[in-house]
């Protein structure tokens, strides 16, 4: 995995990189309080916020229709409770081993790591 500055890559060069790629993004706060959403290819859907059955229906939804597009599926989970997280993070590996994943790969980080990263305008 190579990690690039989006300013040194020309937007052209962004938009192939990015193209086949839907990203799924969820910041939980605690079960019942979640807001995820859907970045695709070409634009951003809106936050939904809800609580961990919301979020598997539109994890479901944004897998499915990754699949459908043939793109692949990025997941960035963020929480400032760390059990909550890797709780979450473990359930939603599990659906997507059972819905018949190819490749899984994670990478956990603590949310002062994926601070930096924001602040150096590095995505995860």
């Amino acid at each position: 995995m190579a990690i690039f500055n989006r300013e040194e890559i020309p937007k052209k060069t962004m938009m192939i990189l990015l193209k086949g790629l839907v990203q799924f993004e969820a910041e939980i706060q605690g079960p019942t309080e979640i807001r995820s959403r859907i970045i695709w290819p070409d634009s951003e859907g809106p936050w939904i916020e809800g609580g961990l059955q919301d979020l598997m229906v539109h994890f479901t939804y944004a897998a499915w229709t990754a699949y459908n597009l043939n793109c692949a599926l990025s997941m960035v989970l963020s929480s400032h409770d760390e059990g909550l997280s890797r709780s979450v993070s473990d359930m939603m590996t599990k659906v997507v081993s059972v819905m018949g994943a190819i490749q899984v790969a994670e990478i956990r980080l603590t949310r002062e790591a994926l601070d930096e990263l924001k602040r150096d305008r590095i995505e995860p």
